[in-house]
């Protein structure tokens, strides 16, 4: 069952003077899960990620990009949602997606604002009353061999 996860970027980011891989550029909590995953060889192979960038707007993991040191707000969400929502539309028709999970803070949701409508298939937003919630949750939707996530658990 292939999914997507749309992942917001990170104010913590490596010191990085080149250009590098984005996953290897941001470095926030939920970062830290996804490549623990990753190096542990626990990711699961039919989740894909984009990352939705306050600079570059939506970055695949392999994208090389400069290290930078800009925060998302509303009017920038606001910006990138035409871009964003027809990121996320074309790649779930082109791979076929059978769900799109949500990993972000309040101040991105304005840039997938519509995702719901755009899409044929379901959207679910990974919550919880904390970042400690939020981070349990996405260990179980990236970690092979766990269950998904749901609300309220």
């Amino acid at each position: 069952m292939p999914s997507l996860l749309v992942q917001s970027c990170s104010a913590t980011k490596k010191d990085a003077q080149n250009p590098v891989k984005a996953l290897d550029l941001y470095d926030g909590y939920f970062f830290r899960i996804i490549k623990k995953a990753v190096r542990a060889g626990r990711f699961k192979p039919d989740l894909d990620i984009i990352i939705i960038s306050a600079k570059y707007g939506v970055v695949e993991p392999e994208d090389e990009i400069e290290y930078y040191d800009r925060r998302m707000d509303t009017k920038r969400a606001e910006t990138l949602n035409t871009d964003v929502v027809a990121a996320i539309t074309d790649k779930v028709e082109k791979n076929r997606y059978e769900k799109v999970w949500v990993n972000m803070g309040n101040d991105y949701l304005p840039a997938i604002d519509g995702v719901s409508a755009a899409v044929d298939v379901p959207v679910e937003y990974i919550d919880g009353c904390g970042i400690g919630m939020k981070g349990k949750r996405l260990k179980r939707l990236v970690s092979y061999g766990n269950p998904v996530p749901v609300h309220g658990d």
